[in-house]
């Protein structure tokens, strides 16, 4: 068989791609020193033996007010509505007054080799991370740790791992050993993705800690959620 040419066929679709948002917040240099010392002095009013990670509790826009905090909660609540409306526009049709509820938020500091094993989040239609200080992490792929991993990024897997895991495999479905990204943080940056996606973060060590807001929302409106079901 020829090498296969590269270019769009128009007998072949794809179906259900997994959306990801990713921008940098035009205002991180501003805030980002603001939250970094509410958060440190946060640490230090609550002492609690976290081990390598420190986690605030997951209502931190009500523990900490401050105009930095709500500069930040506006614009996460912004990507939430920017990714969950280009997605869902041909279904928000009859859907009126819709709002971002956030569900949960909290800041974490890491080092010491702190990670967070593979996981996903419930109770939310999206969920994301704000990094609000990316310390010695991994900028590239090229870029690793002593050890060889790369440090404190987080990497994303998509639904097809379920497949490659015990599946038959040959250079038929070769795409699907394609099955995670990795982000790199970087101080300012916002990634916003799906609560159903799995997701990890690899062991971070450096100089500085890595510290970042992670977030869960809902998205919901004055039209009753009805779902459609199809038996053809």
């Amino acid at each position: 068989m020829a090498k296969p040419v590269v270019k769009k066929n128009p007998n072949i679709s794809s179906h259900w791609a997994v959306p990801v948002l990713t921008k940098k917040f035009g205002a991180h240099q501003k805030i980002n020193p603001d939250l970094l010392g509410l958060f440190y002095e946060y640490k230090r009013s609550n002492p609690r033996n976290q081990g390598s990670v420190y986690s605030s509790p997951d209502n931190l826009d009500k523990i900490i007010k401050h105009p930095s905090m709500e500069r930040l909660s506006k614009f996460i609540m912004d990507g939430v509505f920017e990714i969950a409306s280009h997605v869902n526009a041909p279904y928000w049709k009859e859907t009126s007054n819709i709002h971002i509820d956030v569900t949960g938020i909290w800041f974490q500091i890491t080092n010491d080799y702190g990670f967070h094993e593979t996981h996903i989040h419930g109770n939310c239609s999206w969920s994301g991370v704000y990094y609000v200080q990316s310390g010695n992490a991994s900028k590239n792929a090229s870029e690793l740790a002593s050890n060889g991993m790369p440090n404190g990024i987080t990497r994303f897997y998509g639904p097809q791992m379920e497949i490659t895991a015990g599946g038959h495999g040959d250079i038929g479905n070769l795409y699907l050993q394609d099955h995670s990204i990795d982000s790199y943080p970087e101080d300012g940056k916002l990634v916003i993705f799906p609560s159903h996606l799995k997701h990890m973060v690899y062991p971070y060590a450096g100089e500085d800690d890595r510290v970042i807001v992670s977030f869960h929302a809902q998205v919901n409106g004055d039209t009753e959620l009805r779902y459609g079901y199809s038996f053809s």
